[in-house]
């Protein structure tokens, strides 16, 4: 920076880049950068939320993706914890609209949903956001471990209570990279927004599982013709495409065929890059 080599990008603040470059904030939205450097104007993320609309939001897409071929010893897989806070509100709010929830996932992305807590500070929303999101991801794979038994492998601690044969927690990356390969992977999208591509879906990817994936605001712009094969939107349509997976596995090489071939583009990358050029030639 002292020299003017080039543009460049801090990650999470470290270092911290008054200009010259981006602050480029992986935890998620606007809301999660802390407080002290939330007026900074380089600062992007890559989460978008639906209560406030972000500024300068970087996409970026999977790349160097392994090639598995499935066949029919493939396994879905959930890798992840959901902590379940105690909360009345949202207890409340789970048990009043469950069944509405079950029945269109991407509900809770609309701000009409919310409009019983529209006065709220933005920061208490997102919050009260993530216990319920948590919680639906939560009763729908415990939901599906009933009908899947031990063809479903999920990873994390704070199952054993509700799925016996779930394994402990082991987030070490070349594990859990080995388990996506090869196998239909489970995503429920982030807790903090709702965006097809982010850390977890893209690490899915690269990695050589089928992302099968609940409908975000971007599904259909992201993924247009995998759309219909990939992404659900109610507990029904999700245990459809499971039961097609199972007894079509050689679907799963089509489907992810489609994605490798949707992602070779090697321009979808660096048009982010190009982005992140011209909002760091505005703070020089």
């Amino acid at each position: 920076m002292f020299f003017k080599l080039g543009k460049f990008i801090s990650c999470d603040g470290e270092p911290l880049i008054k200009k010259s470059g981006i602050n480029l904030w992986m935890g998620g939205t606007y809301l999660k950068i802390p407080d002290k450097f939330k007026n900074l104007k380089n600062n992007c993320v890559i989460m978008d939320n639906i209560f406030l609309k972000e500024q300068n939001l970087i996409q970026f897409y999977p790349t160097l993706i392994k090639k598995f071929k499935f066949n029919d010893k493939f396994k879905f897989v959930y890798v992840g914890e959901i902590v379940i806070d105690d909360d009345t509100v949202i207890d409340n709010l789970w048990n009043k609209r469950k069944n509405e929830l079950f029945q269109n996932y991407s509900l809770i992305d609309t701000k009409e949903f919310w409009n019983d807590f529209i006065h709220l500070d933005v920061n208490k929303l997102q919050t009260y956001y993530i216990k319920l999101k948590n919680r639906l991801k939560y009763h729908s794979i415990v939901k599906l471990s009933k009908q899947l038994n031990k063809k479903l492998i999920i990873v994390g601690d704070n199952w054993k209570k509700s799925v016996r044969y779930s394994i402990k927690s082991n987030f070490n990356s070349n594990y859990v990279k080995s388990l996506y390969g090869g196998n239909v992977c489970l995503d429920f999208g982030s807790k903090w927004g709702s965006l097809a591509l982010y850390p977890r879906s893209i690490d899915i990817i690269e990695n050589g599982g089928l992302l099968l994936q609940s409908l975000q605001r971007d599904s259909k712009k992201i993924f247009s013709d995998n759309f219909k094969d990939i992404i659900f939107n109610s507990f029904n349509d999700l245990t459809k495409k499971i039961e097609m997976f199972i007894n079509n596995p050689n679907y799963l090489n089509i489907c992810f065929n489609n994605l490798l071939n949707k992602f070779e583009n090697d321009n979808l990358n660096n048009n982010t890059l190009d982005k992140i050029w011209e909002i760091s030639k505005n703070y020089d």
